[in-house]
């Protein structure tokens, strides 16, 4: 089948999600998946106000298997969003910037670039205060947790497969016998 859906690259989609949030948010001075340990410390005033990311876990999308031998599963991600408690309007700024994150994924609704990561629809779960990095605690942190629906694995229906044309004939001439009788048909002519 020429359109079956290919499995999810994960670099790939990492990269995409990385990259649409960094060019939506200029404001963000760090946008970065998966800080090293060292780097999980509490960012520089340099860095922030920063966008956090994290792939927390896979949950199996039951109504998500379409035949094809691939694994349905939801990316569960969060995403936050810190800034420091020393300016004047720091509380209002890091929820306005954690609003702002959950409208464009709840407007944009896929992270993929022309439809070839095997990625679904994304769907927002949480915006809320975030006080569990003990490292953070200095900060004001707010996350945004969504969810991507995501194939992985081979589409057993991929392949080489040849696309077949569609043919007309007229009755009585069709069937066993009379295939020498059809047409094709081509996308924009009329059956007459």
């Amino acid at each position: 089948m020429a359109d079956a859906i290919a499995g999810v690259n994960l670099d790939q989609l990492h990269d995409v999600i990385e990259a649409k949030l960094r060019a939506q948010f200029p404001v963000f001075q760090l946008v970065q998946f998966y800080r090293d340990e060292e780097e999980r410390k509490a960012p520089t005033a340099k860095e922030l106000p920063a966008l956090l990311l994290e792939l927390t876990s896979f949950d199996i999308d039951e109504q998500g298997d379409m035949g094809t031998e691939q694994l349905p599963l939801i990316a569960r991600f969060e995403a936050r969003i810190i800034d420091t408690f020393n300016q004047r309007r720091a509380k209002i700024n890091v929820r306005k910037l954690a609003a702002g994150v959950a409208f464009y994924i709840f407007k944009n609704k896929h992270f993929t670039q022309l439809g070839k990561l095997g990625v679904g629809s994304s769907s927002l779960e949480d915006i809320s205060e975030d006080g569990f990095f003990p490292e953070l605690d200095r900060f004001e942190v707010w996350r945004v947790d969504f969810s991507t629906q995501i194939l992985v694995g081979e589409n057993i229906w991929a392949g080489s497969g040849v696309t077949p044309t569609p043919v007309f004939s007229y009755s009585p001439e069709i069937g066993l016998g009379h295939e020498d009788k059809y047409q094709e048909l081509s996308l924009n002519q009329e059956v007459p």
